[in-house]
């Protein structure tokens, strides 16, 4: 059976894995063909577009011939359904798009779509899938150099087509349940998948694979899943579309096949045993049978039921009726022994500490040492015949009987706590050992019960326990103040820079917005020299609460950066969202007219502001935000402190 097996899951394992292949790289065809012609189209289109003279001269055409340019481009949107936006920009920094318009100050050429299109030159560039901020839709833009008569490159013309039509296809199961589809870059990152959270994540399996080879069959991981693939890089885009099943799927039908087999061959070994047994159960089986019979009977100290078997005269019979009576010297002394290893074991049982309790499968009590009176406070001849639950408090019933039947289907030991009954019904806690006594043929019979008073113990532990918690609580109070201004209560400089490491990396991997404002308080030592130094605290902490109440989102970050500066982290906030909160902070800190007497800028405390945004500037860290801020600071000063200065783009 087992040859018979190995065979027959080999043929059909590498039969199985052949029709997958088969079918993974007909649909994985299917999928190319359709992404190579949707992308054909929107190419030939941008050629089109780039062959007009009046889209490339559009920086020196008057109104009426942008106008036409829009025009065209509202057209060709009519007509083709899965072209969301075309749009025209130029070295100039004019843009024409059709159905949005742009915001003032906005620079089309610093867009990635534009760099790459000019990076190009002469082919056209295909960019990254992004959603649509208002409709949700997934679009991919694709764009094109224009060329000017005398040589050179003025501008780009682009299309943004939606991909919604490409998603669905490749989240579609063909053959197999949990069949999947993507695409990934000439980089191998992964820029189409029906599960949006792995956009941007690469297969190590195919950094060898696929700069060789156009198409091919694959084999790659996801997590501990193994999946069966299949490659095929297109002409148009020079993406790869990868379609791949679970590995377990294309086993399972082998697996239930070959089991099958295997027990219908089983089943016909079974028949035969049945006609082989019959055959020989007279001369060979039967005498042993009875001379096992016979040999329980006498281990049992009873007579064989029935009428005495008598056994063949032959080889069998004779073998059998010598072991018989060998068996029945031998038992009677084994007997004998017994009986001494009981009395020594009774004894080893009555001057345990520990009560051992006897008990049948039904927890009904046989036997208990004698330290059972101590723990329970029972007459030593009244344990035999109750229940072992009635030494357990009745909320543990259920818990105990579970543990009794895990203990002899299991084999199951313990240790096991519950609550226990002492004979006045005080409440105790004992720990409980079990384990099974078996007859010869291994069946359980009896159980034993070990049982320990563990109610100091627990006291002790609980002891230990509340210690353990006050450690842990006193350790999150240390924590948390290492991480807090004591004075102001808002988070401190060690936190800020952890949060600033953070949300840089960010804006640098993901080219989130990330803006920052750092705050002094103007003429503060006079304040502090002519009020005293308690209320210069005081000061300081009106300042961070206004700070707090006007900084309302919960991703901002307010931080007491040293002495009488302030600074707030503020991700996906661009230069103008900081400009407006730095402006509502000022107001704000001017609205609590803290009286003072000796600033020369205004009659009560007030506070000068920088603003920076990463986004304006060719950063390669953090540290070089907060000094842009604080630059920016120091000129509000400059200019006559109570105000807030944003610095201009460096870029």
């Amino acid at each position: 059976m087992a040859i018979f097996g190995f065979l027959l899951s080999a043929l059909l394992y590498y039969s199985e894995i052949s029709k997958a292949q088969a079918l993974i790289s007909r649909a994985n065809h299917g999928i190319v063909l359709f992404i190579d012609g949707y992308f054909t189209e929107i190419i030939n289109t941008i050629a089109v577009l780039d062959e007009n003279k009046e889209i490339r001269d559009a920086m020196v055409l008057g109104n009426d011939s942008r106008q036409r340019i829009l025009n065209g481009y509202r057209s060709i949107t009519k007509a083709n359904k899965n072209i969301t936006y075309i749009y025209s920009a130029y070295e100039n920094g004019l843009m024409l798009i059709n159905d949005w318009t742009p915001p003032e100050g906005y620079d089309p050429t610093t867009r990635p779509w534009y760099r790459a299109a000019m990076t190009t030159k002469n082919g056209t560039s295909i960019g990254l899938p992004y959603q649509e901020i208002k409709t949700k839709e997934w679009l991919v833009s694709t764009g094109r150099a224009l060329k000017q008569p005398g040589g050179g490159y003025g501008g780009v013309v682009a299309v943004d087509c939606s991909i919604d039509q490409v998603l669905h296809l490749i989240a579609q199961h063909d053959e197999y349940i949990t069949e999947i589809s993507f695409v990934m870059d000439r980089s191998g990152k992964i820029i189409m998948h029906p599960d949006q959270s792995v956009l941007g994540t690469s297969l190590p399996e195919t950094k060898g694979i696929l700069p060789q080879k156009s198409e091919g069959d694959l084999i790659y991981h996801v997590g501990k899943v193994e999946y069966v693939a299949h490659y095929n890089r297109m002409a148009s885009t020079g993406w790869t579309v990868v379609t791949g099943v679970e590995k377990k799927e294309i086993l399972r039908p082998i697996i239930v096949e070959v089991v099958s087999l295997v027990g219908l061959t089983g089943v016909i070994a079974l028949v035969l045993g049945l006609v082989q047994s019959l055959l020989l159960s007279r001369r060979l089986s039967r005498p042993l049978v009875e001379l096992g019979k016979k040999i329980k009977a006498t281990i049992a100290g009873g007579e064989q039921d029935g009428d005495e078997y008598v056994y063949p005269h032959n080889e069998i019979g004779i073998m059998a009726r010598e072991i018989g009576q060998l068996a029945a010297i031998e038992l009677s002394a084994k007997t004998r022994e017994l009986r001494t290893s009981e009395e020594i074991y009774r004894t080893i049982l009555m001057a345990s500490p520990d009560d051992i309790t006897i008990a049948d499968l039904s927890g009904k009590v046989i036997m208990v040492s004698d330290a059972a009176s101590r723990i329970f406070g029972y007459d030593p001849g009244e344990g035999p015949g109750m229940s072992v639950m009635d030494f357990i408090a009745p909320e543990d019933h259920e818990r105990a009987r579970a543990n009794i039947v895990k203990m002899i289907q299991e084999n199951y030991i313990g240790p096991n706590e519950y609550r226990a009954v002492r004979k006045d019904r005080s409440i105790f806690d004992i720990e409980v050992n079990n384990a099974l006594i078996r007859d010869l043929q291994g069946d359980p019979i009896q159980m034993v019960l070990i049982v320990r008073d563990i109610t100091n113990r627990k006291k002790a532990e609980q002891q230990i326990q509340h210690l353990i918690q006050q450690l842990e609580t006193e350790r999150d109070l240390a924590q948390l103040n290492s991480l807090t201004d004591s004075l102001t209560g808002l988070s401190n400089r060690r936190f800020f820079d952890t949060v600033l490491l953070t949300e840089f990396s960010r804006h640098t991997r993901s080219g989130t917005q990330l803006s920052l404002i750092m705050i002094d308080v103007d003429h503060f030592k006079n304040y502090n020299d002519h009020y005293g130094h308690f209320a210069g605290d005081d000061c300081l902490r009106q300042i961070a609460r206004t700070l707090k109440a006007v900084v309302e989102r919960g991703t901002d970050i307010v931080a007491r950066y040293g002495g009488e500066e302030f600074v707030v982290i503020l991700p996906d906030t661009d230069r103008h969202g900081a400009t407006a909160l730095a402006g509502r902070i000022a107001e704000s800190v001017r609205a609590l007219a803290l009286p003072h007497a000796t600033s020369d800028t205004f009659g009560c405390v007030t506070i000068s502001l920088g603003v920076a945004s990463a986004e304006d500037h060719v950063l390669t860290d953090g540290s070089q935000l907060v000094a842009l801020a604080d630059q920016a600071m120091y000129q509000a000063k400059n200019n006559g402190r109570n105000r807030s200065v944003v610095l201009p783009a460096s870029k």
